[in-house]
């Protein structure tokens, strides 16, 4: 079974208006990736990871000679990084989007090139700047040429490369319809959006995705028989229907299917029945309908499947070790478990550090793991926390799964709300300044409107959400101290420790949507109002603190590759809100 993690402290790579490529992670990794790194992920039960890299920087191209400057460095640094792994039981997966588009500012590259140009797209990268790309065009027989041998040459100069992982829909711009044609909205509303290369509009986009996985495939088969490909229908949504059985259908009996285990999925969520889950979800057990649907088709047709999700955290709270939802991941690896399915890639550039959940998850996928949900979570238990009480320590981690209940999942919140930061936003008795809050997901410069999360559900009903949520955490935090109490190992400190700090974080949000209503339009009768509301973070500020200033990973986002909230934020909040209250 492959089991596939990373390092939460490599770094996936930025989308950049001067890219670097020296800076990519198939040059860095293996600086990060020590002996010892990778001995902790393969004794944590894993015998993957997964590395992002362009292939365009990692092989040299006859077709394009501009390609490849730096190939010598990129080969070199993954074939130490392989070999290391090795050592340890662990294969090197490159997870990549062939071919990814061009910088419309490479005007040498485009003077060369003029004919294989596609399709424009503007993308932000760091913070102010938009990026202007263009794809090379794979209806045109020189990139279709480049994408075979460009995957055979990476096959014959990694032999031992465990296998590549394709995203083909539109991550970032690729192909001329990545972002183009039909495209799914926050919402799940159908917009379409037109494809401007005269050669791709001519074609369906499902053939499209289906030829540069098969241009991929053939050239690393024309080399190696032992490399997995991996293909991840990741948004395939956009261009066909659910289960995407025209893609599907077209895979290569040799290329695995890796499905999204949780998007799709309906649930119950403060009373919008049946509410749709399109995320990464630890809240939800899932699988999805979506998943079912083509996991189905998959084995109908003899494909393998992976599944692609987050064990570790999600969007829902990412800065934190874990949600410990145990429970809900005991659902998750059941299923992979008597479903035999290939295996999973258990995580993104985020949600990925060493904890209970990924030893529970691992545990569950045993075949000493019992079937029954109850006894196996007590078992885990007492394994992992030698001389604890299990069912109290199993109700505890119930507890958690009931209060993610309340959590109001949707893509505008996941992505523009303020849980990730909460523990270090400051609230003010005072209008609004009307600055954005940013994104969720990266360190962005902090206003305190958070509207842009205000979408599928109302401000009121995120309000009662985390009021629901944080004190039901609380009370599973207070079930998980008694199943503790007596236990004196790292791992039950560590797990105590984290459960504090995720009722914390969804305290914040409360007291953030709470003062952000009353800022809305402010007046000074509200200040008795405020003053209460600052008392409680006060509180639920101080009560943190001893868990972040010990333990360094609290507050650290890796995706962003930096903390949203640290023991220093804490303390200056602290600060602040003393004063407002004396």
């Amino acid at each position: 079974m492959y089991k596939i993690w990373r390092s939460p402290y490599s770094e996936f790579g930025k989308f950049t208006l001067v890219p670097n490529d020296l800076h990519d992670e198939t040059v860095t990794a293996a600086q990060v990736y020590t002996g010892e790194v990778l001995k902790g992920i393969a004794e944590s039960g894993f015998n993957g990871i997964w590395v992002h890299g362009l292939l365009h920087n990692l092989v040299t191209a006859d077709e394009f000679p501009e390609f490849g400057r730096n190939s010598a460095v990129h080969l070199k640094n993954m074939r130490e990084l392989i070999e290391r792994g090795a050592e340890y039981g662990i294969k090197v997966f490159i997870y990549m989007q062939p071919p990814r588009a061009i910088q419309v500012s490479d005007e040498a590259f485009w003077k060369n090139h003029a004919d294989v140009a596609g399709q424009e797209e503007e993308l932000p990268g760091d913070p102010g700047q938009v990026i202007k790309v263009r794809s090379i065009c794979t209806s045109t027989p020189k990139v279709k040429n480049y994408l075979r041998n460009a995957a055979a040459s990476l096959a014959k100069s990694l032999p031992a490369l465990g296998g590549v992982i394709m995203i083909t829909a539109s991550e970032y711009p690729a192909h001329c319809v990545s972002r183009r044609g039909r495209v799914l909205g926050a919402f799940g509303e159908i917009n379409y959006v037109p494809v401007e290369c005269p050669r791709c509009a001519e074609q369906k986009p499902e053939d499209i995705v289906s030829e540069v996985i098969n241009l991929i495939r053939d050239g690393i088969r024309s080399v190696s028989n032992d490399l997995a490909i991996i293909a991840w229908n990741w948004s395939w949504s956009f261009y066909v229907d659910i289960p995407c059985a025209e893609i599907i259908r077209k895979l290569p009996k040799d290329v695995i299917l890796m499905a999204d285990f949780e998007r799709g999925g309906l649930k119950d969520v403060l009373g919008h029945k049946q509410h749709k889950i399109d995320e990464y979800s630890i809240g939800y057990a899932g699988p999805s309908e979506q998943f079912r649907a083509s996991f189905e088709l998959a084995s109908e047709l003899g494909l393998s499947c992976l599944a692609k999700l987050q064990f570790g955290t999600t969007h829902e709270l990412a800065t934190v070790p874990n949600l410990p939802v145990l429970g809900n991941l005991f659902q998750k690896a059941d299923f992979l478990r008597k479903n035999n399915l290939a295996g999973f890639m258990g995580c993104w550039n985020f949600g990925n550090m060493i904890t209970a959940n990924t030893a529970g998850f691992n545990y569950f996928l045993s075949k000493e793991c019992p079937d029954d949900k109850n006894m196996a979570l007590q078992t885990f238990a007492e394994r992992y926390f030698p001389g604890c009480r299990p069912d109290r320590v199993a109700a505890a981690w119930d507890n958690f799964a009931d209060a993610m209940n309340s959590y109001p999942i949707c893509i505008p919140y996941l992505y523009a709300g303020p849980t990730n930061y909460a523990l270090a936003m400051t609230p003010k008795p005072e209008p609004l300044n009307g600055k954005t809050a940013g994104r969720s997901w990266l360190l962005d410069e902090r206003g305190d409107d958070v509207s842009g999360a205000i979408a599928d559900f109302s401000l009121d009903e995120i309000i009662e959400g985390f009021k629901l949520l944080s004190e039901k955490w609380r009370f599973g935090t207070v079930l998980l101290s008694t199943g503790l109490n007596g236990v004196s190992d790292i791992h039950a400190e560590e797990e105590l420790a984290n459960a504090e700090v995720c009722r914390a974080a969804f305290r914040s949000t409360y007291n953030i949507f709470r003062t952000y209503k009353m800022r809305k339009e402010w007046n000074p009768g509200k200040l008795p109002e405020y003053l209460k509301c600052a008392v409680d973070e006060l509180e639920n500020v101080k009560r943190a603190l001893p868990f972040i200033e010990k333990d360094k990973r609290f507050g650290y986002h890796s995706e962003a590759q930096g903390y949203m909230f640290d023991a220093s934020s804490l303390k200056a909040k602290i600060k602040a809100l003393e004063e407002q209250l004396s």
